[in-house]
């Protein structure tokens, strides 16, 4: 491939990435308004809910906010190629983040939350951190492509919070049961692995002979 058409990918890949993340934000924007705003304002019937646990719903909420906002910068070609030491600090904390939230996401779910969904929430939490510790250990060793690809993985699980609940607010499935909440939940884990391993091997898929 010449280096003209290298350049012109990698134009692309960049275009693609910054709509994707604009995208990503304004979803998240929405979901802190519509979904979240509760933590703020205590007068809904959802504060006094979760009143009973809030320190463990903040724990859990900042470890997850920390893994969302910090996972994107993971992925900025700029920060790794100019500034790999803060590119490193941001990854810890993005695992920081996820080693909190995941485990206390489980404890909620079995003392607080719809027991319905208890083990989706195990099975998906457990991905988040093997996923996670995975990309740190690819990481250590040094293996930045395998690295950046349990990485992907990584991020896809943490965005399994931002995707569910904009999927939950689609014409016709909002007023799903739990059953069927629980259901679309299990699809999106699936995605999650998925998605990124045809992202991984598109090229090789579409373009065999590369």
């Amino acid at each position: 491939m010449s280096t003209r058409t290298q350049a012109q990918h990698a134009r692309t890949r960049l275009s693609a990435k910054h709509a994707w993340f604009f995208v990503l934000g304004a979803m998240t924007l929405f979901i802190l308004y519509h979904d979240e705003r509760f933590i703020f304002f205590h007068k809904s019937g959802t504060w006094k809910y979760f009143y009973p646990v809030r320190w463990k719903l903040f724990v859990h909420a900042l470890g997850g906010a920390t893994a969302l906002v910090l996972g994107a910068s993971q992925f900025s070609t700029r920060l790794r190629r100019w500034r790999p030491s803060l590119h490193r600090l941001l990854g810890r904390f993005y695992i920081g983040g996820v080693l909190v939230s995941a485990p206390m996401a489980v404890y909620l779910s079995f003392t607080h939350g719809l027991r319905i969904l208890s083990v989706e929430v195990t099975v998906q939490a457990s991905l988040w951190v093997v996923t996670a510790l995975m990309a740190l250990l690819a990481a250590r060793n040094r293996s930045f492509q395998v690295h950046e690809q349990w990485m992907m993985r990584s991020y896809a699980v943490t965005l399994i919070f931002v995707i569910s609940r904009i999927v939950f607010e689609l014409p016709g499935l909002s007023g799903m049961s739990d059953v069927s909440a629980e259901h679309v939940l299990w699809i999106l884990i699936i995605c999650a692995l998925l998605v990124p391993q045809l992202i991984i091997n598109w090229r090789s898929l579409t373009h065999p002979s590369l």
